[in-house]
C-alpha cells in the first residue's frame, strides 16, 4: 500500500504567523470536523514589574537633576583662602586691633610688670632691693669729673642692693634689665635709659662682676620730666630666656 504524505497545511504543519490554526480530523462517525485554534498571543510584563521600572526612572531623573543644579548654582559662602604656611584645616581668625585711639595713658605700669613688691625681691637669678630714692641728683651729675650736661632737665636717683644667685659670676649693670616707672602730667611714664656715661664711683656700673651669692650696691640716675612722681623700677633677669618683669616699688618719695 502506498502512503500519501500529508499536505503542507495539514495537521502537522504550523500555520503562517498570526493565522488561525485550522485542523481537520475525523470524529467517531468518520465525519470530517474542522476546529479553529485562535492565534497565539505574546504575554507582556506583569504589573508590578512595570511599577518598579517606572520608580527607577523617576529616581534617576531626580538624581540627574540634582547633580546638574549643583554644578550651576553659586554657593552662599565665599571660598576660604588659606594663609601662607597654614593648612586648610586650620582656622584663621582676624583679631581686632587693641590699639587705643585715646591720648590718655594708663596711670599704672603694664600688667606684665608683676608682682608689685617692696623689700628684697627675687628677679630670676638675682635678689634686688631698692634702698633709696633721690628726686634730684642734678648737682651730683654737674659736679662730676666728667659732668653730665643738664640743660634744664631733671635727674632722679635710685640706689640698689643686688645679690647674684646664679651659679656663675655675672655683671649686675649689664645682665639685670631695668626701667623706671611713674607718672607725669597725670599719666603713666616710663624711662629705659639711665645715665650710662656717668663714671662716678657710687654708680652701679662701677660694681665689679659679682660671684655667686655675692652682693653689691650702687646708684642709677634717670632723666625724667620736671613733675615726675616715681612708682618703682621694673626688673628682668637678662641671663635667662623669656624673663618675667617684676615691679619693685620705691620705698620713699622724699
Amino acid at each position: 500500500m502506498t502512503s500519501t504524505p500529508p499536505p503542507a497545511n495539514g495537521p502537522q504543519a504550523s500555520p503562517p504567523n498570526g493565522a488561525s490554526d485550522i485542523r481537520q480530523h475525523a470524529d467517531s462517525n468518520s465525519a470530517s470536523a474542522i476546529t479553529t485554534t485562535p492565534p497565539t498571543t505574546r504575554r507582556g510584563l506583569p504589573g508590578w514589574a512595570w511599577a518598579a521600572l517606572g520608580a527607577l526612572v523617576v529616581v534617576a531623573v531626580v538624581v540627574a537633576g540634582s547633580i546638574i543644579a549643583g554644578r550651576h548654582t553659586a554657593g552662599t559662602q565665599p571660598n576660604a583662602t588659606s594663609a601662607p604656611g597654614i593648612s586648610s584645616s586650620q582656622s584663621v581668625t582676624n583679631s581686632p586691633s587693641t590699639t587705643s585711639t585715646s591720648s590718655t595713658q594708663p596711670t599704672t605700669p603694664a600688667a606684665s610688670a608683676s608682682p608689685t613688691v617692696t623689700g628684697p625681691t627675687q628677679v630670676g637669678g638675682w635678689t634686688v632691693e631698692i634702698l633709696e630714692y633721690s628726686p634730684d641728683v642734678n648737682d651730683i651729675l654737674a659736679a662730676a669729673d666728667h659732668p653730665v650736661v643738664i640743660e634744664g632737665h631733671k635727674y632722679v636717683g635710685v640706689k640698689l642692693r643686688i645679690t647674684n644667685n646664679h651659679s656663675e659670676k655675672a655683671d649686675p649693670f649689664l645682665d639685670l634689665g631695668r626701667y623706671i616707672v611713674g607718672t607725669s602730667k597725670g599719666t603713666y611714664y616710663e624711662h629705659y635709659v639711665d645715665t650710662g656715661g656717668y663714671m662716678g664711683d657710687e654708680y652701679l656700673s662701677a660694681i665689679p662682676w659679682l660671684e655667686p651669692d655675692e652682693t653689691g650696691e650702687g646708684w642709677l640716675y634717670y632723666q625724667v620730666p620736671g613733675d615726675f612722681t616715681p612708682t618703682g623700677v621694673v626688673f628682668t633677669d637678662d641671663l635667662i630666656d623669656n624673663p618675667t618683669e617684676t615691679l619693685v616699688l620705691m620705698p620713699t618719695t622724699d
